[in-house]
């Protein structure tokens, strides 16, 4: 018996006509496409979905933390989450263009609802903290997404 006739059955090269070189056309899990992490749509979905699903990200960071008996500690624990949470998705943000017709097309598609409520919710939280740039920057989307309408 031969060691390297054996392994060799799983070199990649030994395996010209099997499995990988199949062609499918048909969809199941395996092969159905992902959404890219710097595809717009991603950039769009993850935007609203930081924002809209902030209790539970509360929630999170506060098990994290563990047990605080200040309510003090609790406020600046809170604060602090919000400010990540708004942070991230604001970086999300910057990445949509609405200038470019792709990313037009996308943002047409999206649900209008959530988009429009994660936008109103972060410019609020923008203008608490007198973050007017950020703020003129997110209602230029919001604007372009309320004209979709």
């Amino acid at each position: 018996m031969d060691i390297n006739k054996i392994f060799g059955q799983f070199d990649s090269s030994s395996n010209s006509g099997g499995f990988n070189n199949r062609s499918f056309n048909y969809y199941n899990p395996r092969n159905l496409p992902t959404l890219d992490e710097n595809h717009p749509t991603y950039f769009v979905r993850m935007f609203w979905k930081l924002i809209l699903n902030n209790l539970s990200y509360s929630k999170q960071l506060f098990n994290l933390f563990g047990d605080v008996d200040s309510s003090d500690s609790m406020k600046e624990i809170e604060y602090m989450g919000e400010i990540m949470l708004y942070t991230r998705a604001y970086n999300y943000a910057l990445k949509i263009d609405v200038e470019d017709e792709y990313h037009q097309k996308i943002l047409k598609e999206e649900n209008q609802k959530n988009l429009k409520k994660a936008y109103k919710m972060s410019i609020k939280f923008y203008e608490r903290e007198e973050e007017y740039e950020k703020c003129a920057f997110l209602k230029k989307q919001l604007d372009y997404i309320k004209s979709l309408t």
